[in-house]
């Protein structure tokens, strides 16, 4: 009886301790998903879309139960205008074990200044918007756009290829840090766009305007190519519609692909194209759908960038939810690794990360054109930049 007694007070012991562990780990799970992000918040050069596009796609989750019943929190915080305070904010986030991930970032300090801080936390970043060389060429950051270099590429097959220009410009808007990457994408051209690349000028941001488009004009360029973001952008064309557009396709990147853009061009025979690096948003399908209605109710505007970041939350979430057992850095990272090629509505190509230790797994751009005041599609098929080994191979060499 006394033996019976011990083993029944041991089976009793064994259950409740169970049944607590059960509970914590209940409790634990219940705890909300920790997501950050370091982005150009509060600068002239800001990005801050792309990860408010992140926060709005979260909250639409949250709303629907979460990820396996757990919210997500999204920590959101700026890189400000000098490395020191972009370390800053990178610290602040790996510090904390409950981030697992980050996010819809987007900026032009982050890359250079965090990246080996992420490797070394095993941080994986989903990057909205990527923009400097070094977002393309670390193990643990993830841009989910072409950024543009590859952009760059895109636009010069598009001017040669589709268009069938023999003489094209490219005019480079030179910001800090990024004049390498796109001399490294220039220099992978093949040789027909090499062949039709007529002259490349770099232009200060605070240059003037009316001058560049000028000698643009003065010789007697078929196409141009000018890679900067949306603020100048609309200082470029601005300039050159008061000059009269000329005989001149004029090509941007995809920050131009924008309502403000649109409406901003007012000559009716405008040749204007940009590289939209996402399904546009005039497809009607119900994942496009769905991220209009979700970026109105943010009061978020049409663009590229909003696009970006509701694509990196997007992924965090699917992979998010394949994870089995707790989701902490190192799973989430394993999870995102394994995860297969798989089909995006977004992107113009299959997203997969593998093992590579470098990444660009969106290479797809469809151009778009602008007619009577809004864009259009302009190409039947997507142009493909190369894969990215070729543009890190020589990103290595060049160290």
């Amino acid at each position: 009886m006394r033996t019976t007694t011990r083993h029944w007070h041991a089976l009793a012991v064994a259950v409740w301790t169970t049944s607590s562990a059960l509970t914590a780990w209940a409790q634990g799970s219940e705890r909300p998903i920790r997501v950050g992000a370091v982005s150009a918040l509060a600068a002239q050069a800001g990005f801050p879309e792309s990860s408010r596009a992140a926060e709005r796609y979260f909250d639409a989750v949250n709303a629907a139960g979460g990820v396996n019943g757990r919210r997500i929190e999204y920590v959101s915080l700026d890189e400000g205008t000098a490395p020191p305070m972009a370390a800053s904010a990178a610290r602040k986030l790996v510090a904390d074990p409950e981030v697992v991930a980050l996010v819809g970032g987007s900026g032009l300090l982050d890359c250079s200044v965090n990246a080996a801080t992420y490797a070394e936390a095993g941080l994986v970043s989903l990057q909205g918007a990527s923009v400097a060389p070094e977002c393309f060429a670390s193990s643990h950051i993830v841009p989910m756009n072409n950024g543009p270099y590859l952009g760059l590429e895109n636009a010069m097959a598009f001017a040669v290829e589709n268009l069938k220009h023999q003489r094209v410009c490219v005019t480079i808007l030179d910001l800090p840090g990024m004049a390498t990457g796109y001399k490294r994408s220039l220099d992978r051209l093949k040789a027909s766009l090499k062949s039709a690349l007529d002259d490349v000028a770099y232009l200060q941001p605070e240059a003037n305007f009316a001058d560049a488009v000028r000698e643009r004009l003065a010789r007697g360029c078929g196409a141009v190519v000018f890679t900067g973001h949306e603020p100048t952008v609309l200082q470029w064309l601005d300039a050159a519609q008061k000059q009269g557009m000329g005989n001149v396709d004029w090509i941007f990147l995809t920050p131009a692909y924008t309502d403000r853009v649109a409406k901003a061009i007012h000559s009716p025979n405008a040749r204007v194209y940009a590289m939209a690096e996402f399904e546009p948003w005039q497809s009607a399908s119900l994942a496009m759908l769905d991220w209009k209605r979700v970026m109105r109710q943010g009061g978020l505007p049409l663009s590229a960038l909003a696009q970006g970041g509701y694509v990196s939350a997007q992924v965090f979430v699917r992979v998010a939810r394949r994870i089995q057992g707790p989701i902490t850095r190192a799973s989430f990272a394993q999870a995102l690794r394994d995860l297969p090629a798989t089909e995006l509505s977004f992107l113009g190509m299959p997203f997969q990360v593998g093992q590579a230790q470098a990444h660009a797994p969106n290479r797809a751009s469809l151009p778009v054109t602008w007619r009577n005041g809004h864009w259009k599609i302009a190409a039947s098929v997507w142009i493909q930049a190369p894969p990215l080994a070729t543009a890190a191979t020589a990103a290595t060499g060049a160290r």
